[in-house]
C-alpha cells in the first residue's frame, strides 16, 4: 500500500477543508505548509517573480512518502511560491505529486489569465513526468453561491453543508485518480 502525504497552504481555510476532507479518505499524514515568509503581499511579489521561499515541510520528510498530494490556491494565475518550494523538493526526490487548487474564478474563467487552468498548466509544466492528477475547486461552486454575497473582505468558504454536487465530484475523481480505486464517498 502507498503512502501519501498531505500538504497544504491555506490562508481562507479553503485549501485545509479540502486536504482535511482528503486525509480523512487516505488514512495518511497531513501537514500544513508554513513559508518562512508569511506576509501575503510579500509572497504575492515572491510568486508573480518565480522565486522559491523557505517552507516548514523538508525534502527528508518528503522522502518518506511515496506519494504526496499538494493542495494551494490560486493567486492571479500564478503557482505561489510555497507551492512551487514543496514542488521542487519533491521533483528532487523524484515523487508523484498530486495537486488541487482551491480558488476564487468563476467556472467561465477557468482558462483565463487568472483561472485555475492556467495554475494547473503551470504545475504540469513544472512536475513533467512526476504529475499525478489534479483538480480544481471553485468556490462559484459552492451550493447557493451568489457572488454578491462575498467581497475582497468576505470571502466564500467551503463548509461540509455547502460542498454540494459538483464540488464532490470533482473530490471524488481527483480522489479515484490519485488510487485508481472506485468507491462512494457521502
Amino acid at each position: 500500500m502507498k503512502k501519501y502525504l498531505i500538504l497544504y497552504y491555506s490562508k481562507t481555510g479553503n485549501c485545509k477543508f479540502v486536504a482535511e476532507k482528503l486525509s480523512r479518505e487516505f488514512t495518511c499524514d497531513i501537514e500544513m505548509i508554513k513559508p518562512g515568509i508569511n506576509n501575503t503581499g510579500i509572497l504575492f511579489l515572491l510568486s508573480l517573480m518565480n522565486i522559491s521561499v523557505p517552507v516548514n515541510t523538508s525534502a527528508s520528510t518528503i522522502g518518506k512518502y511515496d506519494e504526496i498530494i499538494l493542495i494551494g490556491p490560486v493567486w492571479g494565475g500564478l503557482l505561489i511560491a510555497p507551492l512551487k518550494s514543496i514542488l521542487k523538493m519533491c521533483i528532487r526526490q523524484t515523487k508523484v505529486i498530486h495537486f488541487a487548487v482551491t480558488c476564487e474564478s468563476k467556472e467561465s474563467d477557468k482558462n483565463g489569465k487568472y483561472g485555475y487552468n492556467t495554475v494547473l498548466n503551470k504545475f504540469k509544466a513544472v512536475a513533467d513526468k512526476m504529475t499525478g492528477a489534479t483538480a480544481a475547486f471553485s468556490t462559484s461552486l459552492i451550493t447557493g453561491y451568489n457572488e454578491k454575497d462575498y467581497s475582497i473582505k468576505v470571502k466564500p468558504k467551503f463548509t461540509n453543508a455547502n460542498f454540494g454536487e459538483e464540488l464532490l465530484k470533482r473530490f471524488n475523481i481527483f480522489r479515484q485518480s490519485i488510487t485508481g480505486i472506485n468507491s462512494d464517498v457521502e
